[in-house]
């Protein structure tokens, strides 16, 4: 277990070890490599020292100063001792072999941004109406965005909602008309169905659902990844088709799903409640903090990492001993970029956070594997090992 008082102890002390001479070999080394892959923003770690540590401050923070410098075109991503649990302005976790630094998102002044950085993905999808029609979602727009039939569909807060004329969706009167909601690449959305169902759509995804839930079971088709909350109503089951090969029933109950069609599997993972997963003649009840990894067949994983599967919506990468491509599969989602790899992929596995609110290249200085380099053309992030 992570924790951060401990491991800032751990931490201060090593400084003043560094500071005072008294530091082996490796102890100056990883203070040193820390030093050079953390942001100019942090030194408001300096804050947590106790006011005898002044001289440790002064030190490091000159230190800092002197490491503000243009990148180069490649860099290394820096290597991080097993031993050393820094805990200052930083996460850290212990990896399959390395960390992943978790930074405080804030601007880089503006002596530290020379050169053309890729940015963050952001709240915007496109909602596609029954008659075909594209409305762009942002999270500036507010207020009513189209009516279909006696269907209201509202925008506030970045975040749409379905409302019936009359006050109640099961009382909808003419044809029951189907929306489509799709996130791009580097775009994420959440939304409101017409039954109070809540769903958070990550990047590269879409969702049908009918404007009113007029049928014995309340069905939405999804493909990519969304996140449910759904709304109790024992009479009317919720239904959701993944991909059109896989479905999920259920209650009311709050589940996520991952089925990028670039992965190995879809995954099914339960946060409350209760669900059955189906494939083809196969199917799987599935228990709070349980998983059902879906390939040829089902596999059941009885106690799931619930928090890596579902940080996502809290606005989080969260690896658990993931491989470098698991990694940047979902960086080049959120950064609308393209990864490729010079010479033999590096066999390294990552644990720990990173703040999906970081540029491309300050999450990249947040991955420290031994012996891997990148650099960044244009949209392309190319992983370099030889």
């Amino acid at each position: 277990m992570y924790d951060s008082g401990k491991d800032k102890q751990h931490f201060f002390q090593l400084l003043a070890r560094y500071n005072e001479g008294e530091a082996s070999p490796e102890e100056a080394a990883f203070v040193e490599q820390y030093l050079e892959v953390l942001d100019y923003r942090d030194r408001n770690v300096l804050k947590d020292f106790d006011q005898q540590k002044a001289g440790i401050a002064a030190n490091i923070q000159d230190q800092l100063l002197q490491s503000i410098r243009q990148e180069p075109v490649v860099r290394p991503l820096f290597p991080i001792r097993r031993w050393a649990v820094a805990a200052a302005a930083v996460l850290l976790l212990l990896t399959g072999g390395y960390y992943l630094l978790r930074q405080s998102p804030a601007p880089a002044p503006p002596q530290l941004a020379k050169h053309t950085d890729i940015l963050p993905g952001k709240t915007g999808a496109i909602l596609t109406l029954a008659d075909g029609s594209d409305i762009v979602l942002d999270s500036s727009q507010h207020g009513l965005i189209a009516m279909q039939g006696t269907t209201a569909i509202q925008l506030r807060n970045g975040e749409i909602s379905y409302k019936e004329r009359n006050g109640n969706h099961s009382k909808h009167t003419g044809p029951v008309a189907y929306n489509t909601i799709t996130t791009a690449r580097g775009r994420q959305y959440q939304l409101i169905l017409p039954d109070g169902t809540r769903v958070w759509l990550n990047a590269a995804s879409s969702l049908t659902y009918p404007t009113a839930f007029t049928e014995k079971e309340r069905t939405v088709k999804v493909t990519g990844e969304a996140y449910f909350d759904v709304a109790a109503n024992a009479s009317q089951p919720f239904k959701v088709i993944i991909n059109d090969v896989t479905s999920i029933h259920v209650l009311g109950t709050a589940f996520n799903i991952n089925a990028y069609k670039d992965e190995a599997t879809i995954n099914t993972t339960l946060i409350t409640g209760a669900v059955r997963v189906s494939h083809q003649e196969t199917s799987q009840l599935l228990k709070p903090g349980q998983e059902a990894q879906i390939g040829q067949q089902i596999r059941l994983i009885k106690e799931a990492d619930v928090n890596s599967a579902v940080a996502w919506k809290e606005g989080i990468f969260a690896f658990n001993n993931a491989d470098l491509q698991t990694v940047m599969r979902q960086l080049a989602r959120w950064y609308d970029i393209e990864v490729s790899y010079e010479g033999k992929i590096p066999t390294a596995t990552f644990t720990g956070e990173i703040d999906k609110t970081l540029t491309l290249s300050q999450v990249l200085q947040g991955l420290s594997a031994t012996s891997i380099n990148y650099k960044i053309e244009g949209k392309k992030l190319i992983i370099i090992q030889h």
